[in-house]
């Protein structure tokens, strides 16, 4: 004796969807088509509908963290390229304090011969002048 236990509308779920094993009583009641199944078939219906229910949400889950997944790698392939644009910057700053240190040598270098060159020039002219003061005391 097949009972009446769940009733589904044409609206929402053709029967057809499942195997042929489940062929309903089709009932006609005030003008609408109502499908009947036996307790077996009803079972068998639940258990396909929840487990797709269940197949889609792991579905909508799995491409909910694909998405923030995809999200994480573009923002990690954008810091890797700043960080890398930063190492270039600070390796052209480190090239040109190595510039500017190596002219500044060569300035010191430079000043320190003018230097010499001067005290050796003072010194030749403060004995010219004692030599001359020399001279001109003994005349």
């Amino acid at each position: 004796m097949k009972i009446l236990i769940v009733l589904i509308t044409i609206l929402s779920l053709s029967y057809s969807s499942f195997s042929q094993g489940l062929q309903p009583i089709v009932y006609p009641i005030d003008g609408e088509t109502y499908f009947c199944f036996t307790p077996w078939q009803s079972r068998y219906i639940a258990k396909t509908l929840e487990k797709s229910r269940l197949q889609e949400g792991i579905i909508i889950s799995l491409e909910s963290k694909n998405k923030e997944l995809t999200l994480l790698q573009r923002i990690k392939d954008t810091t890797i390229v700043l960080l890398e644009e930063k190492n270039a910057n600070q390796s052209l700053v480190i090239d040109n304090k190595i510039l500017a240190y190596k002219s500044l040598e060569i300035d010191n270098k430079a000043l320190t011969k003018k230097v010499k060159r001067r005290g050796f020039k003072n010194t030749v002219f403060g004995g010219v002048v004692v030599v001359l003061v020399g001279v001109l005391i003994v005349k």
